[in-house]
């Protein structure tokens, strides 16, 4: 019989995630950092003969009600074991897990699985899950030769165009945060974005801050000591994140962001990372979705979401006071009608 605890205590939580080849969406300050008001970050830490299972995830107030759901934070998160475990462990964590959402009135949790580590494969044993879409990444492995000759030639083009110009890039500190938050706000508004996609002061302060987990890294593409475009990554011990990226619209012929993306490769790789994750598009095979494979040869990677239900009845009541779209897809559904919400990201 295994063991089990649940941490919503910072200095705890990041104790037990130190040194287990985590990603950067396993510490406590980002879980924490995509809360917003009422809701609250918990690792469930399961510990089995020779592995450790690690769950962080935010609990959620469901509206007026005592009632909570649970949903892991914007990124990729979900189940993840290191060392091994048995089935028979895997189940008995499970078990208590559900035993936990019951007694602690909490009606249903959303997993986004990690399609980089692959947790989905323990997540089919842990809950009902559904393929999203793909992902891609960069392979940082090969020489840079290599990964350079991998992107799209017009790609490459628009990087050496940009390369033989004034523009530069440097890593940017916090003072230049400002710059950067004013451009991708910028290009926000520009593309028409969601709110949720606009983040508050707190949040681009708190994101800024390297933990043991996390190092952010700033990129800023610069033409006669003006800013026109700026890239902010999240580096974790094995892979680098793109996060968030702005730019102005009326200088792009010097290919601000084409060059970003080559030396955030360039820098990752110098670091020992062995993936730029780029992350998927809205939708699958979208026109966001195809640029980012102009960078990595259209490497694919499963992005799955797991769903369940641990309060059946609970959930069709709230399903009925608070309004549903059915056949929409959207889960849980008491929440449809509320997009402007982390679900929507």
């Amino acid at each position: 019989m295994g063991k089990w605890q649940f941490v919503r205590e910072r200095n705890r939580w990041t104790e037990h995630v130190v040194g287990e080849g985590l990603d950067v969406f396993y510490g406590y300050e980002y879980v924490d950092l995509n809360g917003r008001q009422g809701e609250t970050a918990e690792l469930f830490l399961y510990t089995g003969k020779r592995g450790k299972l690690f769950y962080p995830y935010l609990r959620r107030n469901v509206y007026d009600t005592d009632y909570q759901d649970l949903i892991t934070p914007y990124g990729y998160g979900g189940p993840v074991e290191t060392g091994q475990l048995t089935d028979r462990e895997i189940a008995e964590a499970r078990s208590v897990f559900v035993e936990y959402a019951k007694q602690q009135k909490i009606i249903c949790e959303l997993i986004r699985f990690h399609p980089l580590k692959n947790n989905v494969v323990l997540g089919r044993k842990w809950t009902e899950c559904e393929f999203i879409r793909h992902t891609t990444s960069i392979d940082l492995r090969p020489p840079l030769e290599e990964i350079f000759r991998n992107f799209h030639k017009k790609t490459r083009l628009l990087i050496r165009n940009s390369m033989k110009s004034e523009l530069t890039v440097r890593e940017g500190e916090k003072a230049d945060l400002p710059l950067f938050v004013e451009l991708y706000r910028e290009t926000m508004r520009r593309k028409q974005a969601a709110p949720s996609y606009y983040f508050s002061e707190e949040y681009f302060e708190r994101i800024f801050e390297e933990n043991e987990l996390c190092e952010p890294v700033l990129l800023l593409a610069e033409w006669n000591g003006e800013v026109l475009g700026a890239y902010l990554l999240l580096f974790g011990e094995q892979y680098a994140h793109g996060h968030l990226i702005g730019s102005r619209p009326d200088e792009m012929r010097f290919y601000p962001n084409q060059r970003l993306e080559y030396e955030a490769v360039r820098i990752a790789k110098e670091r020992g990372l062995l993936e730029q994750h780029l992350g998927g598009g809205y939708k699958e095979s979208d026109s966001l979705f195809e640029s980012k494979c102009r960078y990595t040869g259209k490497r694919l990677f499963e992005y799955h979401q797991g769903k369940s239900i641990f309060m059946p009845e609970v959930y069709d009541d709230m399903c009925e006071r608070y309004g549903e779209e059915t056949g929409c897809g959207f889960f849980p559904r008491y929440r449809a009608t509320g997009k402007a919400s982390l679900l929507s990201r």
